[in-house]
């Protein structure tokens, strides 16, 4: 089990002040990571340099296993990760650890609940490694909407795209069994990549943390179908021989 660090690094947004020569943030360290994030979307590095010196902004750097944002807490700022990675975990009625999602450079935390009447986390949010986080306060980012209508749109799209993807896991959730939930992981590999023949990118472990299952079980579930001749599986590749069959799991 993780242990994971709870004292959380006070963070006070009187002292985020603008971009000036003596700085903490330097644009240029993470240059790459705000040019791939999708917020920056079609900016030019100088467009988003422009951007981050008109606004209040503070870096913020956590240790592994340290928790960033807890379950319950206000979201106020914008945060994206400008390097490292973290995920987003909820715990169960019985006290066992659901992963709910994996973040990575340059994805953004919780941009979903930074409007609304209820904007608070639902979620622990713990780094998995060394993170820097970028926070740009709400009140900023409202004016940076009205001046600049690509990063709006942006956000509007990741908005959507985070919707989409909470439909999906809910529909996942839904399915009582192991091998319900494996089959529609495979069958949305299928759609995605358009082929039946196709390396995962989640390992055992991570697929059971996001089906909520133990590891032992996934692995069974996935030699059990194998052996019945619905998938070839060796490793982490997977090669879907009876579509049908894999698709008759879902009921």
């Amino acid at each position: 089990m993780r242990n994971i660090t709870t004292e959380k690094k006070c963070f006070n947004e009187k002292y985020i002040q603008p971009c000036n020569d003596k700085c903490s943030f330097c644009f240029l360290n993470y240059v790459d990571a705000l040019q791939s994030s999708y917020i920056f979307k079609d900016l030019k590095s100088e467009e988003i340099g422009h951007i981050i010196k008109k606004v209040h902004h503070q870096v913020k750097t956590y240790k592994k296993d340290e928790l960033i944002a807890s379950s319950g807490d206000k979201c106020n700022s914008l945060k994206i990760i400008v390097k490292g990675a973290a995920v987003g975990e909820m715990m169960d009625f019985q006290g066992k650890s659901l992963r709910i999602e994996e973040l990575r450079a340059p994805d953004t935390i919780a941009s979903a609940f930074l409007f609304g009447e209820d904007n608070t986390l639902p979620v622990d949010v713990i780094a998995v490694e060394e993170t820097k986080i970028l926070f740009i306060p709400r009140q900023d980012l409202m004016n940076l909407f009205c001046n600049e209508n690509t990063v709006l749109k942006n956000y509007l799209d990741i908005i959507s795209n985070r919707a989409q993807k909470l439909t999906k896991k809910i529909k996942l959730l839904g399915l009582q069994s192991i091998r319900g939930k494996f089959a529609n992981y495979l069958l949305e590999q299928v759609r995605r990549e358009d082929k039946t023949e196709f390396t995962l990118k989640n390992s055992q472990s991570e697929l059971a943390n996001i089906f909520g299952v133990s590891r032992p079980s996934l692995g069974r579930v996935i030699r059990e179908m194998h052996n019945e001749g619905i998938i070839e599986a060796e490793g982490r590749n997977i090669k879907i021989v009876d579509k049908k069959a894999l698709s008759g799991l879902l009921k």
